[in-house]
């Protein structure tokens, strides 16, 4: 029963096991190419309320609507919408996928993309840091790690704000990393999600001075 619950909730969303099964940053890259024109409408139904709430938590933590926010790991620029919409004025994009990118771009939300790889530690110059960072849908399985995690660390100003989603059983595998850097947990919330068969949660850290 367990195993056929399984292959239902797959059938219904090819897309994630797809996009999971990723072996190379190369073909992740080249699935979000070709996954980009119907990305939006394939989530919708299990995601549709993430972006709003990242806004919400953010704007709560950091009201400074001018603070420079790099949307890392972008995509469509879902969450991008809903921090402009909440009045936020300064935003970034990064992704890997240059098509998902160009959605993005259509938005008229960001003030610069930037196609790169996210677990490369020069995507900006040194100089660069950000008062928030927000990663919706990167720490997940075939995706980013700890590499990246400490990367995007690196970019985040003193006292910034590090805003991320993380599945239940990927949090598991990447607590010790969230745990070992200098920063503290300031919000947490759990979600349900994909029809309440797995738990997703909103975490924000604020970086320690």
């Amino acid at each position: 029963m367990v195993e056929e619950q399984a292959n239902d909730f797959l059938e219904a969303r090819p897309w994630l096991s797809g996009i999971c099964d990723s072996q190379s940053t190369e073909e992740l890259k080249s699935k979000y190419d070709s996954w980009a024109n119907t990305y939006d409408a394939d989530i919708k139904e299990d995601w549709s309320f993430m972006p709003a709430n990242i806004a919400q938590t953010l704007s709560k933590l950091l009201p400074k609507k001018d603070a420079t926010i790099l949307d890392a790991g972008a995509g469509t620029g879902l969450v991008g919408e809903a921090l402009y919409q909440k009045g936020y004025t300064n935003l970034i994009a990064a992704d890997l996928s240059e098509k998902m990118l160009a959605i993005a771009k259509e938005r008229q939300v960001y003030k610069a993309l930037h196609q790169c790889n996210l677990e490369d530690s020069q995507i900006f110059s040194n100089s660069v840091t950000f008062d928030a960072i927000i990663a919706a849908g990167v720490f997940a399985y075939a995706h980013a790690g700890v590499e990246v995690l400490n990367n995007l660390f690196g970019l985040l100003k003193e006292e910034g704000i590090f805003l991320l989603t993380i599945r239940e059983d990927y949090r598991r595998e990447m607590q010790t990393a969230l745990e070992q850097l200098p920063w503290t947990l300031v919000s947490e919330e759990g979600f349900p999600i994909y029809e309440e068969a797995k738990l997703m949660y909103l975490m924000a850290f604020k970086k320690k001075e």
